[in-house]
């Protein structure tokens, strides 16, 4: 058995969702550097073009395991709500910087898990209420509402804000049944289809080196969508919602260095402050050895 698998669910389901952070931070990079030259219509139906195309071998192999549902209603309402929160979300990364988009985006785990309570009946213990308050005050820092203008872009912010929460809890309904590739599988294939009629009147040619690009951003979506319907297979949605504050770690490195947008410094106060939320929550090390440090009582599994 290897060294993840000891883990207990709860440091499992961090650890997938500290990845997914990671890899959601490279697709709105990607989706920043196309944006350039495609539309975001466009942008959409091949992302999720190529993030079905990555699942044909397993639908090929397994295709009654993969598409075997009893909630296919959900699955579709899941890919259509999923669509219309891609479509604006894709749309805010590229007008505003990726690091503020990112940090309004935070506002999802602390009302996801205030969903959680009421709609999941999760119980929430009194460090991950504090963990997300201290989010919340470092949100207030970066935004610094009354400070700056606010535009167009910051409402398409906020609803793409409810449409995630509803996918958050759709996806945590969803695993308590389904499986992470069965919903990863539907949600692709629905906004798919769903996206064809907005991108034709976009299509345009595309180059080797484009194709490329595209099949990276399919990919890094299957992975990011992956990751988190097993973190949430793996631990109550109210823990895992802290470390969802990590998206704004890696998109800062990211877009520092890919697209030279300078740090603001009250970016990295509020970043601080943030972590400072999510280290509270952190298992705690039983012993001095290195495989102690996730070892955590056993969660709630649903």
């Amino acid at each position: 058995m290897s060294f993840f698998h000891k883990l207990s669910n709860n440091s499992q389901g961090i650890c997938y969702a500290i990845g997914a952070c990671f890899l959601a931070s490279v697709l709105i990079s990607l989706v920043r550097f196309l944006s350039a030259e495609f539309h975001i219509f466009f942008i959409v139906m091949l992302r999720n073009f190529f993030g079905l195309l990555f699942f044909v071998p397993q639908i090929t192999a397994d295709y009654q395991s993969v598409f075997k549902t009893k909630k296919i209603k959900l699955h579709i309402f899941r890919g259509v709500n999923g669509l219309i929160s891609m479509f604006i979300w894709f749309h805010v990364v590229t007008v505003l910087p990726l690091s503020e988009a990112v940090s309004i985006s935070f506002i999802i785990p602390i009302l996801t898990t205030i969903v959680a309570v009421f709609y999941l009946k999760e119980e929430v213990k009194a460090k991950t209420w504090m963990a997300s308050f201290i989010g919340f005050i470092g949100i207030l820092i970066i935004l610094r509402p009354g400070f700056k203008e606010f535009n167009n872009a910051y409402f398409f912010s906020f609803a793409s804000v409810f449409l995630w929460i509803i996918s958050n809890i759709l996806i945590k309904t969803m695993t308590k049944t389904e499986k992470p590739q069965t919903i990863v599988a539907y949600m692709s294939l629905t906004m798919f289809l769903c996206s064809i009629p907005f991108a034709l009147p976009y299509v345009k040619a595309l180059s080797f080196e484009n194709i490329l690009w595209f099949a990276l951003l399919g990919l890094v979506s299957n992975l990011t969508h992956i990751c988190i319907s097993n973190s949430y297979a793996k631990a109550d949605l109210s823990y895992l919602q802290p470390f969802d504050f990590t998206r704004l770690i890696f998109t800062a490195i990211i877009s520092y260095f890919a697209f030279g947008e300078v740090i603001d410094f009250w970016v990295i106060v509020g970043s601080l402050v943030i972590l400072c939320g999510v280290i509270i929550v952190m298992p705690r090390k039983k012993s001095k050895k290195l495989q102690a440090i996730f070892d955590t009582p056993p969660a709630l599994n649903p």
